[in-house]
């Protein structure tokens, strides 16, 4: 389980820590579904937060078992994910 994430750098060192879950059971894989919808829940009842979410990451939280299933989809989606967490973050510096 993560740490709520009150500001957007905290969010996106915790999505950071998400894309890096490579889930190898059924049980793994449970455990980074419900910590992707806890997630999801608590961004969305943060305004602060839920504003600026760019929407690649709605999909990231809402695709583990896609990703789970799916090796080359899962290597598509972390690539532009990790891209578009990168430059959120470069236009949060700004």
């Amino acid at each position: 389980m993560f740490r709520a994430p009150s500001s957007r750098s905290q969010l996106i060192s915790t999505l950071r820590v998400l894309a890096m879950r490579d889930p190898a059971s059924q049980e793994e894989l449970d455990e980074l579904v419900n910590d992707c919808a806890s997630l999801s829940q608590h961004i969305q009842i943060s305004p602060a937060l839920a504003s600026s979410v760019p929407e690649v990451v709605w999909h990231f939280l809402s695709d583990a078992d896609i990703r789970f299933k799916d090796s080359r989809y899962a290597a598509m989606q972390l690539e532009g994910f990790r891209s578009a967490l990168a430059k959120w973050e470069r236009e949060s510096a700004a």
